[in-house]
């Protein structure tokens, strides 16, 4: 029993681990779905399958039905299935990308139970194994081993693609030694990736351990303690994910502005870093005005979307995709305003609403997006448009429900919590992120959300099981 134990435990380590690595997943791991572009999902299943096993044979099952978060959670679930049945007249007559509507249907719940479910049924037991505590810094651990090697192979990738450092590239290319790792080179867009296949993915990553590395400031004593946090920040800021850029921004709004009220330490800290900063910031400005202005310029322009429906550039094609799909979904919300089309339906409706300036000069739509042979189907790149659209606002009520009960009840042991606050604290700044990054993908697939939720369900119980 006990190797049991530590099987799945291992496991679950070696996923939370391996998050960032994923620029060189297996074909063969194409079983997965939507999870076959990571390679931590497989690792959770088999830290699931191991789970099951070590529960059946002893015969204790972890469950939080009573808490509100998880009851909130299945009610959005139930209302999922409950609007597809009500829609199921039309989505038997469904067809596209050599998929039926209700096979759809059966595949985005089997993808969404794989993290809301499994994932997170996981996390909650292997975390109750631990201990509340113990398990926030195991999991800051791990985020911090694996912080380190994205940032020596991010940090590598931005100085040799910047300033054409080529004789850094053989130390770079001993990082494909690590399992699924394939780092790539962009001295096209100068833009960093690391470990993961993208800079987006990249951004994806650092969002989700912002809060932890974060937490270094609330707990250790050394100044080395804002090393980490800043590290993290500027990797966001060199790989040009400007979803990441944002989110950050915000993320450490929220971690500055919670830490200066809180913890007294920081605020000298804080007064005395922001006097060095303002001193520096004006002297650089008088300086070197010129390009600061011009990278601030551009920085600016890369967020401005007024011109995307109208461009011709090879360079707009992905916000154009992007802004033409969310804008074929607002068009049918407005047809399917109270129950939407159903789970995972939208895109059999949505693709007859996309505008003529998304498709004009898009090789995205031909060869993906309205491609009958690529079975893949398009992304929404909005979790709240998609659940609008497919759920109504009805399920969007019942999702924005649970968020909101996780963001209040957290913020209300925040206040609460005297001696480990660095946790609230920590949590805070990653639903805030969460919730954010939400703007952009249509995935559940953010395994530090379901992390974040389980760690957030454990610590609750261990607050309220501990004598004031």
């Amino acid at each position: 029993m006990l190797v049991l134990k530590k099987t799945y435990q291992a496991f679950f380590i070696l996923g939370v681990f391996l998050i960032p690595f994923n620029s060189d997943i297996p074909k063969w791991m194409g079983f997965l779905g939507e999870y076959s572009s990571d390679s931590s999902p497989l690792f959770f299943i088999i830290s699931f399958i191991f789970l099951l096993v070590y529960q059946l044979k002893s015969g204790k099952i972890y469950i939080p039905y009573r808490t509100v978060e998880y009851q909130l959670l299945l009610l959005f679930i139930a209302v999922l299935i409950f609007v597809t049945l009500l829609n199921m007249h039309h989505i038997i007559d469904y067809y596209f990308k050599q998929t039926s509507g209700v096979m759809r249907f059966v595949r985005q719940l089997i993808a969404l139970l794989i993290s809301a479910g499994a994932f997170f049924y996981t996390f909650l037991n292997v975390g109750k194994d631990f201990g509340a505590l113990p398990f926030f810094f195991l999991l800051r651990k791990l985020f911090f081993i694996s912080f380190v090697l994205v940032f020596c192979c991010g940090f590598l990738e931005f100085l040799i693609v910047n300033f054409n450092l080529i004789q850094l590239r053989p130390v770079f290319d001993l990082f494909d030694v690590f399992p699924f790792v394939n780092a790539r080179l962009d001295f096209k867009l100068t833009r960093v990736s690391s470990l993961t296949y993208e800079p987006p993915a990249l951004g994806s990553y650092l969002i989700t351990a912002a809060g932890f590395l974060f937490s270094y400031i609330l707990t250790e004593k050394k100044i080395i303690r804002f090393l980490p946090f800043i590290l993290l920040v500027f990797l966001a800021i060199v790989s040009k994910s400007r979803t990441a850029f944002v989110v950050i921004l915000l993320q450490t709004f929220v971690g500055v502005v919670l830490t200066y009220i809180y913890y007294k330490d920081f605020r000298r800290y804080f007064n005395i870093a922001l006097v060095f900063a303002v001193i520096g910031i004006t002297s650089m400005t008088l300086v070197y005005r010129e390009p600061i202005a011009d990278a601030i310029e551009e920085r600016i322009s890369s967020f401005d979307f007024t011109d995307t429906k109208f461009s011709q550039t090879n360079n707009s094609v992905s916000n154009k995709s992007r802004l033409g799909i969310q804008t074929a979904m607002i068009q049918t919300i407005k047809e399917y305003p109270i129950f939407g089309t159903g789970w995972g339906q939208q895109a059999f409706v949505s693709r007859y609403h996309y505008p003529n300036w998304a498709l004009k000069n898009n090789y995205e739509f031909t060869a993906r997006y309205k491609n009958q042979f690529d079975k893949s189907f398009p992304p929404g790149f909005n979790l709240y448009l998609r659940i609008a659209a497919e759920a109504g606002v009805v399920g969007l009520i019942s999702f924005l429900l649970f968020l909101f009960v996780i963001l209040y009840n957290t913020t209300v042991w925040f206040k609460k919590d005297t001696q480990t606050k660095f946790i609230p604290t920590v949590l805070l700044i990653s639903f805030v992120g969460y919730s954010l990054n939400w703007l952009q993908i249509d995935s559940f697939k953010l395994y530090g959300f379901w992390l974040c939720l389980a760690l957030f369900i454990l610590y609750k119980n261990r607050a309220l099981n501990t004598p004031q």
